[in-house]
C-alpha cells in the first residue's frame, strides 16, 4: 500500500500537463498527507500550474485496507480544507450513483486542482480478485505508460 499517491500523481501532472491526471485517494491517507493540498493549491493559484490535476476523495471514515481503523475523515470537511488550501475547483461530497456520476463528468471538465470527495462504506467485496503481478511490474507498467504519449 502506497499512501502518498499525491504525491506521484502531482509529479505526473507538473511533467504531462498535456494527460488528465485523476489521484484517488483514502481519506485516510488524505490526513495523512494534508500538506500536499496545500502544495497543489499553491501550483495552482500562485503558479498557474496543475490545471490537469483532479484528486478524488474516498471517504469512508476508515482506514480500510490495513485493518479498518476509524478515521476522522467523517468528521471534518474535505471540501472547505481543499479551499483553504487554494484548489480552484471543490465540488460538493456526493454519495448516490447518480451524484457520482453527474460530478465525475463536472470533474473531468473543471480546472485544476479540482477535488471530488465521495462518501463509500467500509470493507470490499468477498469475490475481491489480489493483484497478479509484483511491485516491479506495477512500477515498470506504469513508467511504460507514462512514457507512452
Amino acid at each position: 500500500i502506497n499512501a502518498e499517491y499525491m504525491g506521484i500523481a502531482t509529479g505526473v501532472a507538473l511533467s504531462q500537463e498535456e494527460r488528465q491526471v485523476v489521484c484517488l485517494d483514502g481519506d485516510g491517507a488524505v490526513l495523512m498527507h494534508m500538506g500536499s493540498l496545500a502544495v497543489n493549491g499553491v501550483l495552482g493559484a500562485q503558479h498557474g500550474l496543475l490545471k490537469n490535476f483532479k484528486h478524488i476523495v474516498l471517504n469512508n471514515g476508515a482506514h480500510d485496507s490495513v485493518g479498518g481503523q476509524p478515521t476522522a475523515g467523517f468528521g471534518i470537511n474535505f471540501q472547505q480544507i481543499a479551499q483553504g488550501s487554494s484548489y480552484r475547483t471543490v465540488l460538493p461530497a456526493v454519495q448516490t450513483a447518480d451524484d457520482i456520476a453527474t460530478s465525475v463528468a463536472a470533474l473531468r471538465e473543471a480546472e485544476g486542482p479540482a477535488l471530488l470527495e465521495i462518501k463509500i462504506c467500509t470493507g470490499a467485496r468477498s469475490d475481491l480478485g489480489r493483484p497478479k503481478s509484483g511491485p516491479e511490474q506495477n512500477k515498470q507498467d506504469f513508467m511504460d505508460f507514462l512514457s507512452s504519449k
